[in-house]
């Protein structure tokens, strides 16, 4: 079912899921963490690792054909509470007024103890040129 999409770097061929899964004109991406292509943390707060993550989600998205302004949904994994203003904050210089995906954040334990932020997104391309139209 659909297509698999793989990006060197962020994911290899021992890894236990693809970088995302194409499905038509769904994009389903899988979580994107602060690593550098070899696997080691990159950031030490969750700005940085915010915007290490959503760098890796833009990358993992052209790879399937689409942008982060496709995203449609979003779920965001972030290990500490008191985290979420500054995540915020950066997640708006990224996502403006004009196209903000629905998102779920979810405090949770992530895999390793010094990742601060997980994200995962859906994202829908082949639209056509439906943005700023008024709905019907």
């Amino acid at each position: 079912m659909g297509d698999i999409v793989d990006v060197p770097g962020v994911t290899t061929g021992t890894s236990p899921y693809p970088s995302a899964r194409r499905v038509g004109d769904l994009v389903f991406v899988s979580g994107q963490v602060s690593f550098d292509d070899t696997g080691n943390v990159v950031g030490t707060d969750v700005v940085e690792q915010t915007r290490h993550s959503l760098t890796r989600l833009d990358r993992v998205l052209a790879a399937a054909g689409a942008t982060l302004h496709d995203i449609a949904s979003a779920t965001v994994y972030l290990a500490n509470a008191g985290d979420a203003p500054r995540f915020n904050e950066e997640w708006m210089r990224w996502f403006a007024a004009d196209h903000r995906p629905a998102r779920a954040t979810v405090v949770a334990a992530l895999l390793d103890p010094q990742l601060l932020v997980e994200i995962q997104a859906v994202a829908v391309t082949g639209r056509g040129s439906t943005e700023g139209k008024e709905a019907e």
